[in-house]
């Protein structure tokens, strides 16, 4: 049976402008970083300046009162008591405080998958250096039947030994959405912590942190929340928020996640403050709108893609594992002819001003495009255009 895909989504009103973005770049990579949203950056910046004008009372005192406001928007953006969310600046510190709060024992084990992300593999690297612990990454081949077998997958993985699992809410090089819930379910069963790593779902998905009842769970704010950079969150469940601490320690060691992680020694706390301007930015289109809109637009460009014979398709049909972002596989030719996914991913910008992630993963070339409120239709066929043009260029 062939698949269908619906027609894209009618643009939100008012996203042809606001930007910061060059327009003359056909920005395909939102799911990496994007460029903001120019009411939530002059907000950041008058919180900047706010703050400037009274450092000591303002900062130095009243941190606390400054991030309240933040802190309870995004408390009701991912469903988690306030007081268990640590503001940090990525999902990297986020990995990294919970792995350093964890008192490993040599031959200690960690579970993942094989589309864990590089910086993420790198953090558990260091922990099996310093601490003897040993790493497991599930190979998860291409392409996705079904998330069930993901989760069977990791839970087969599992062994008396097995501390700790870490594993993606929504996977970087593939954007795949992973079935967290179950994996935490059946990891808790078998008495084993869970650390999520949502740096992609904010924003993308819906979420109810504390009913999903992972032991941590981080996410950026600056990639679907069109929050600045530098702008991200560790939450804790009840039982963990005691024994999480953020990485760097300052005044309020073992006074709680609030005060822990409301002070972290003096810093840019501007960003954070914006946090709420950003929520309140998309809340202005309606409800789970942006969200919406974006999982509609990607799910038509995936098909787009799939449709132009350049790609195969590595998650299931039916889009169940597609959120606002689609990766597709690329043939052996584009190997052959560019050598290097970075030597590709340059030709598409220099051909046709598109950027956007290439991706090698376990010897597989992967092209990855986002869907954000800026984004159009004729963009993605720009896209198709180019990868037609470069290849009869061969």
């Amino acid at each position: 049976m062939v698949q269908t895909y619906p027609g894209p989504p009618k643009p939100l009103p008012g996203t042809d402008h606001g930007w910061l973005w060059d327009p003359s770049i056909i920005f395909l990579n939102h799911g990496s970083f994007g460029s903001l949203p120019e009411a939530v950056a002059e907000a950041a910046e008058r919180h900047r300046r706010f703050i400037e004008a009274q450092p000591i009372a303002r900062l130095g005192r009243g941190v606390g009162e400054l991030l309240r406001a933040p802190k309870e928007a995004l408390g009701r953006l991912v469903g988690a008591s306030p007081d268990r969310l640590g503001l940090i600046e990525n999902a990297t510190a986020g990995i990294g405080a919970v792995l350093r709060n964890i008192a490993w024992q040599p031959g200690d084990e960690v579970v993942t998958t094989g589309h864990v992300y590089g910086a993420v593999r790198q953090a558990l690297f260091r922990e099996r250096d310093l601490h003897g612990i040993a790493i497991r990454e599930v190979p998860v081949p291409l392409p996705i039947r079904s998330s069930q077998d993901i989760v069977e997958r990791v839970v087969s993985a599992l062994t008396a030994r097995t501390r700790l699992v870490v594993v993606d809410h929504v996977t970087s090089p593939t954007a795949l959405i992973i079935p967290v819930k179950e994996i935490v379910t059946a990891c808790h069963a078998r008495g084993v912590a869970v650390m999520i790593d949502g740096a992609h779902a904010p924003g993308m998905l819906p979420l109810e942190l504390d009913a999903l009842g992972a032991d941590w769970y981080t996410g950026n704010l600056h990639k679907w929340v069109y929050a600045p950079k530098g702008c991200a969150f560790l939450h804790a469940s009840a039982a963990r928020a005691r024994e999480t601490h953020p990485v760097s320690i300052s005044h309020h060691y073992g006074a709680g996640m609030d005060l822990e992680f409301g002070w972290q020694g003096t810093r840019d706390v501007g960003a954070w403050m914006a946090i709420t301007d950003a929520i309140a930015w998309m809340d202005a289109f309606g409800e789970g709108a942006v969200m919406d809109h974006n999982r509609r637009l990607a799910e038509w460009a995936h098909g787009l893609m799939v449709g132009s014979g350049f790609f195969e398709p590595i998650s299931p049909a039916d889009g169940s594992m597609r959120g606002s972002m689609a990766a597709c596989r690329l043939d052996a030719r584009w190997r052959e002819r560019f050598g290097s996914v970075e030597a590709l991913q340059a030709a598409i910008l220099a051909a046709g001003s598109v950027e956007l992630p290439c991706m090698e993963l376990h010897g597989d070339w992967l092209l990855r495009v986002s869907a954000a409120p800026h984004n159009r239709p004729w963009q993605y066929e720009r896209l198709i255009e180019t990868m037609r043009a470069l290849d009869q260029a061969s």
